[in-house]
């Protein structure tokens, strides 16, 4: 049994799994599984995957056929035999030390699970860019309640800049079939979880591809992320999380809404976004009645009747409203 199970789910990543793949073998840390789930590839991913498997005994590939990131990582998780489990992106790759970095933070210690840094890689190098982390350790709720609000890049959402304790994940499974998988892992995720350190060191490095999941969505995906924040707003009000936090999801909410409203969808999809309307209807009313200032308050009558309007209108004075919001 390994003290670290590594999971990557492999998809269309010829060009980068080879550099993926040598980063894990290449760890200071030697005690790991390298779990390859190859996604249905059609290129030569799969059997780049497998030439790897050949030579070293502590890598696993597993080929399913195309279900996406969500089923192909829980695949994986239902492979692992780890006392830690990390995640890793198919083109993306590790600094050397990582494994050893975050098991060092996490061993022996009271933390479920520990955050790096990393480092961006955009198609225009120029472009590049780190979150500039500062060492501090956290709980689960101050991280779904306030720090998943804050302007991150993605820290709290995504799943490979950490190292988590297995039995954190135990019953956690990524939702099979939903776009915006990690969205709804996450809200899972922190609430089952205590505490959690932060260490600033640029462990990991990710690239931000021209063809990459995140860029090329059709619309009717952002129905899934539609569903991921609502299901937040929910957790937001069955645990009594602050009013304003409340208020800053809801108007997160609005920009997907608005492109699928603009999408006019009919049948399921149409259904999917009018229940979304008047989901956001009855969130505004409930908010009205806590303790807000008199702008956001005045903010949530519009919402609540022209939800997409309001955020046309918010995106055309932004800088003018955030002053107030």
């Amino acid at each position: 049994m390994a003290e670290v199970s590594m999971i990557v789910p492999v998809y269309q990543v010829e060009k980068y799994i080879a550099q993926c793949i040598e980063s894990v073998l290449n760890q200071t840390f030697q005690d790991f599984e390298l779990i390859l789930i190859d996604d249905g590839s059609k290129d030569q991913s799969g059997r780049i995957c497998d030439l790897y498997a050949a030579k070293d005994d502590r890598i696993l590939v597993i080929h399913t056929e195309n279900r996406g990131a969500a089923a192909a990582r829980n695949v994986g998780l239902d492979h692992a035999s780890g006392r830690y489990i990390t995640f890793l992106d198919g083109d993306d790759y590790l600094d050397e030390h990582m494994i050893a970095r975050l098991y060092e933070e996490i061993v022996d210690s009271e933390y479920d699970m520990v955050v790096c840094d990393f480092l961006n890689l955009l198609p225009d190098e120029e472009d590049n860019f780190i979150v500039h982390l500062q060492e501090k350790t956290v709980n689960g709720r101050e991280v779904l309640e306030h720090l998943k609000n804050e302007r991150n890049y993605g820290l709290w959402t995504i799943v490979w800049n950490k190292i988590y304790k297995r039995e954190v994940l135990e019953n956690l499974r990524f939702p099979d079939g939903k776009y915006f998988e990690d969205e709804f892992f996450s809200n899972q995720l922190y609430l089952n979880s205590n505490q959690i350190h932060v260490i600033p060191d640029v462990l990991c490095y990710h690239r931000v591809l021209a063809s990459s999941t995140m860029n090329t969505q059709k619309i009717e995906n952002y129905l899934d992320l539609l569903d991921a924040l609502q299901e937040r707003l929910d957790i937001y009000f069955k645990y009594d999380y602050s009013e304003d936090e409340i208020y800053k999801v809801l108007i997160f909410l609005l920009d997907p809404f608005t492109k699928c409203v603009r999408a006019k969808f009919s049948g399921t999809n149409k259904k999917r976004v009018e229940q979304t309307r008047r989901f956001i209807k009855i969130v505004s009313r409930r908010l009205m009645g806590k303790n807000l200032s008199f702008v956001k308050k005045s903010s949530l009558v519009i919402i609540g009747l022209f939800p997409d309007l309001m955020y046309r209108i918010a995106i055309r004075f932004r800088s003018q409203l955030e002053k107030f919001l």
